[in-house]
């Protein structure tokens, strides 16, 4: 005899933006299913509360879109569904990737306290529907935005589940808190159990029995399930099925099984609060996502959306101290972020991208995609480039330029040997209009172009330098050979015939770096494809789909799948140049899937970090195939961390059990070491690595601790078999920076990433008679470091964001605006209420962040 007494149904659409329809469209039909779902609820508003219909928005960005076009009377119904619970409101904007940091996440979540404000609806549950997985950082931020439930309905095509499902369970948040949390089935699901499009009772039961004899079988502890129900035949962006609640009223009539009703998130968080908490389990560990290989297809576009948050946090900083912003400044500012969102939402492009890439469907919805990117990095350009302007209180028009302005954005010391383009010096007339075209963060340095002078600036500080008075900055040389490149940190050997590199050597530990018997070498080039002598060239080699298994919660991975994996075939030019700020290495080659590959290696003579640029034409491929850069350490007993939207993580042990560990995203670095010694990975173009070996489908649950690991960097991929572009060809550049250290330490893993990712901005300055210097931010402890300062939503102050990278301290720093008087500091939640006033001494505020912790601030100031 079952246990269950009751099945409860949540109807959605599930929100691709794309996928199934050009994204244009998509929302066009995502307008009307709300205005379909209210009539719907019309029908059923006086029925007994079993009998209602009920809708739930699983996502606010169409909502907001519904509701700039509805009619006062439409949105007047709409309030009454939302207030008598009929229509549900979730949290998050759409359904994203872990592309997106700390502050994208936070904006995420920005409509819903628009939502909450005009509607009275708590907004207390969110949903992410296809995804693998988030953050870890996610359920503390979601916790910060007042959101108990979150719920997920995981596709495991080319992924997996982190834990068995359905289960409640409690996540364990970075910072000690707990957020419910339901690892659901696959969205739709309900739908396609019971094979709903044929209305047939005997169907229904057939599968609604099978569900459950295969659940209660694992022991799922409740009397209730929790199912998701879309439309048919896409299953993907459907409107409210007019028929589901026929059908429910004749499965409750016909007795054939538990009782089944209409619910929404909200419901089922009221159910799990009145469970006892000591039966909801506790896991903790970043939920580490499968899918998120597919930003790899797009590679290049990856690297602009990773650029334009270059721009945004520098132009955010400086839109907080140089004045009020207009709504339209505004509105550009949100335009930037939303592009940036839509590019880092998981949908990429038509479901046909692979199986038909040159049809005109797949065209349009990729160049709509890629659109979000380009827009994004554009708006985000011309912002900071307005920004560096109003600094440098240049005229229109004036006479080539007298100086510099440059600005350290992050929350690091920053130096930088000075260059700058003939654009910045040519000899006459000068408009503002030809320095909004300087789009620096998009353009990569040239380390042979001539040194003007060294530049130090302190955390959050900008100085205006007169071009006379720029210095080089005396310093070690960097000593080459036929064979060596040798800084004051670093000797890098060569073969200048094969261009392999032999050696890298710390000379500060004494530490050979590289594990000198591996096949692979430091930042070597390797092509990984199917071996076509062993298995047919294409995805199903990779993973064998089986729709049953993936609804039943079966891996169709291959783990024995046949790799062939093939370095350069030949080198074409090897040479050292040298230059101002160190020397490089110049590597050419002849390489499978690419036209052409060159690879730059800088060693500095001032600081440790060592440059890593990898330029090349890729061929157009369309089987299956990767592209990786190799780094065969020399480690032993090794752990690894990487940071994920801002949390540095621990593989395997703080990852969630079965959460994919073959590969993982990061924010900025990843970094492998043993009790002596190890090497950080700034990632400032290409998210993805691998940790310990070539990884890709094994579906591990640890990864093996073999002596000697390969860290694998992973810019381009085309593995995907479905909405993922199937072939990337053309002139691409990836830039890597390693650096080596003794014992880890967060913060130093941190510096090393904000300091390749987030560079000082450098503009010219028309009057610049003499020096000028300033700071915007101070925060006197180095383990709480500043995510992201933005003005205030409502123009009162600005928002300082805030985190611990303490694991296990509370940490207290004092914040200051030097040469600004702060009148008013105040603790707020994620979305910027204000929870606490803060005691202001001598014109500081002092912040107390529980380990891992992250905080917002808001000061206001004169």
């Amino acid at each position: 005899m079952s246990n269950i007494k009751e099945i409860w149904i949540y109807h959605h659409s599930h929100l691709d933006v794309g996928y199934t329809h050009p994204q244009p469209v998509l929302w066009e039909m995502q307008r009307k299913y709300i205005s379909q779902a209210i009539v719907l609820c019309e029908k059923t508003e006086h029925e007994s509360e079993e009998n209602k219909f009920r809708w739930t928005c699983e996502a606010t960005s169409p909502v907001m879109k519904w509701l700039e076009t509805s009619s006062e009377e439409e949105i007047a119904k709409f309030a009454r569904f939302v207030q008598n619970g009929q229509i549900c409101l979730a949290a998050l904007s759409m359904h994203t990737s872990p592309l997106s940091n700390v502050e994208q996440i936070a904006r995420l979540l920005y409509p819903a306290k628009k939502l909450r404000e005009r509607f009275g609806s708590k907004v207390n549950t969110a949903i992410n529907h296809d995804i693998n997985g988030q953050p870890w950082t996610f359920a503390q931020l979601l916790l910060d935005a007042g959101v108990e439930l979150y719920t997920t309905g995981v596709n495991i095509h080319f992924g997996g589940i982190p834990l068995p499902r359905p289960q409640i369970f409690r996540w364990k948040t970075p910072d000690g808190r707990e957020l419910f949390t339901f690892n659901g089935e696959h969205y739709s699901i309900f739908t396609q159990f019971t094979e709903l499009w044929d209305k047939d009772l005997e169907k229904m039961k057939k599968g609604i029995d099978a569900y459950i004899d295969r659940i209660e079988g694992d022991n799922y502890p409740h009397d209730f399930i929790y199912l998701s129900s879309t439309n048919i035949p896409l299953l993907d962006n459907t409107p409210p099925d007019e028929e589901l609640m026929e059908m429910v009223h004749r499965w409750n009539a016909s007795g054939l099984g538990p009782k089944i009703r209409l619910a929404t998130p909200e419901m089922l968080l009221e159910r799990i609060k009145e469970m006892q908490i000591e039966d909801i389990p506790v896991y903790e560990g970043d939920w580490t996502d499968y899918w998120n290989f597919g930003a790899a297809s797009s590679a290049l576009e990856t690297k602009v959306t990773r650029r334009t948050k270059q721009s945004l946090k520098a132009a955010e900083l400086l839109a907080s101290f140089l004045g009020t912003r207009d709504n339209h400044e505004k509105r550009l500012y949100q335009e930037a972020w939303d592009q940036l969102e839509l590019y880092d939402e998981h949908t990429w492009g038509a479901n046909v991208s692979v199986t038909d890439p040159d049809s005109l469907y797949t065209k349009s919805l990729w160049m709509h995609k890629a659109h979000t990117a380009y827009q994004a990095n554009s708006v985000s350009g011309y912002l900071l480039a307005d920004q560096l302007e109003k600094l440098a209180e240049n005229p229109l028009q004036s006479q080539e330029p007298e100086g510099l302005l440059l600005v350290n954005p992050t929350h690091v010391n920053q130096k930088v040997d000075v260059r700058v383009s003939e654009e910045y010096t040519y000899k006459g007339r000068h408009a503002q209009t030809n320095r909004y075209k300087f789009q620096q963060n998009n353009q990569d340095s040239n380390w042979c172009d001539s040194v003007l002078g060294t530049v130090e600036l302190q955390p959050f500080s900008w100085k205006k330098v007169p071009y006379a008075s720029l210095n080089k900055e005396s310093q070690e040389t960097v000593k080459v050979t036929d064979a060596t490149i040798e800084s004051p940190f670093h000797k890098l050997e060569f073969d200048r015939k094969t261009g392999r590199i032999i050696g890298l050597f710390d000379k500060r530990m004494e530490w050979q770096m590289l594990d000198q018997e591996s096949e692979w070498t430091m930042f070597q080039y390797v092509q990984e494809k199917v071996d076509p002598l062993k298995q047919e060239e294409n995805r199903k080699a990779l993973f064998p789909r089986d729709v049953e298994k993936c609804n039943n919660s079966i891996s169709c991975w291959n783990h024995d799948w046949a790799p062939q994996r093939m370095g350069a075939s030949e080198t074409m030019e090897c040479k050292v140049e040298e230059h101002d700020s160190g020397a490089t290495l110049v590597l050419k080659w002849q390489a499978p899937g690419v036209d052409w590959l060159e690879q730059k290696i800088t060693l500095f003579a001032a600081k440790p970090e060592i440059e890593m640029v990898a330029n090349m034409k890729k061929q157009d491929i369309r089987t299956p195939e990767s592209v990786y850069f190799t780094f065969p350490m020399n480690l032993k007993e090794w752990k690894a961390k990487f940071d994920s939207a801002g949390t540095f993580v621990e593989l395997d042990k703080e990852q969630l059990p079965t959460a994919c560990k073959d590969w993982v995203t990061v924010d900025n670095v990843v970094s492998m070491f043993d009790e002596n010694r190890g090497i950080t990975l700034a990632c400032p173009d290409a998210p993805l690595v691998q940790i310990g070996d070539f990884n890709f489908g094994k579906e591990q649950k640890v990864v093996p601790r073999s002596e000697r690991p390969l860290l694998l960097a992973w810019p381009m991929n085309n593995y995907w078999d479905t909405n993922f572009c199937a072939t990337q060809p053309g002139v691409v550049s990836f830039r890597y920076v390693l650096s080596s250290f003794g014992a880890y330490d967060s913060k130093e893993a941190l510096r090393v990433g904000v300091d390749s990712f987030y560079p000082v901005q450098i503009h010219p300055v028309i009057k610049c008679d003499s020096k000028e210097e300033g700071t915007f931010l101070k925060v006197d402890n180095s383990a709480i470091a500043v995510q992201h300062v933005k003005p205030a939503e409502d123009g009162r102050g600005i928002i300082v964001r805030l985190q611990n990278l303490s694991e296990n301290k509370l940490e207290t720093a004092q914040l200051s605006l030097p040469g600004r008087e702060i009148h008013s500091a105040r603790i707020t939640d994620l979305l910027e209420n204000n929870l606490q006033e803060n005691y202001l001494e001598d014109n500081k505020v002092e912040i107390s962040i529980r380990a891992r912790g992250i905080v917002s601030v808001r000061m206001e100031y004169k």
